[in-house]
């Protein structure tokens, strides 16, 4: 029985070193924590200030969405970073796939842009629910190989690309942190 902190992965008959992250994973998870913590210094301090007024026109749907994609965007940061297969990584892992969740559920209820009407970047609902699903099979069928691989590319797909197409005019990201 192992004692040691270190787990092994098996393959076949060689016991092969633990999962580690690779320099590009650990450079970017501390990148988007890092860069996450300084804004959210910022708001806090009042060095980016949010406009009141953008904020009381934004419906309980869009600020539920907000906030879990910044959670999920702080703490999948971390599971870049983190050991995985450990109990840690586990129970955040499950957390990170519930604030997902949230994300994609209450976009759902964001119909601005389109006034009511469904728009182009409520297809990353579906590139969410879809990376989640291809992440979490292969867990539930025993296979942890396309676990990793999956859940990263809902990471930047899910949280990265759409995050990054929420500062596009007419999007609400831009007037809440510049003013309009």
């Amino acid at each position: 029985m192992n004692h040691s902190n270190t787990q092994t992965i098996s393959v076949g008959r060689l016991a092969r070193a633990p999962l580690r992250p690779t320099r590009l994973q650990t450079g970017l998870a501390l990148l988007l924590i890092s860069g996450s913590l300084l804004i959210v210094a910022l708001l806090a301090n009042g060095q980016i200030p949010l406009q009141p007024d953008v904020l009381a026109r934004m419906s309980l749907a869009i600020k539920i969405h907000v906030s879990s994609a910044l959670f999920a965007l702080v703490l999948g940061g971390l599971q870049f970073v983190l050991p995985k297969g450990r109990t840690l990584h586990i129970v955040m892992g499950c957390v990170w796939v519930l604030a997902m969740l949230v994300v994609a559920g209450s976009a759902f209820f964001i119909r601005d842009l389109f006034h009511g009407s469904f728009s182009p970047i409520h297809l990353f609902i579906i590139v969410t629910i879809v990376g989640l699903y291809r992440g979490l099979m292969p867990l539930i069928r025993g296979s942890k190989k396309a676990h990793g691989p999956s859940m990263r590319g809902t990471y930047i797909g899910a949280l990265l690309v759409s995050g990054a197409l929420a500062f596009l005019p007419g999007r609400i990201m831009l007037p809440l942190l510049f003013g309009s």
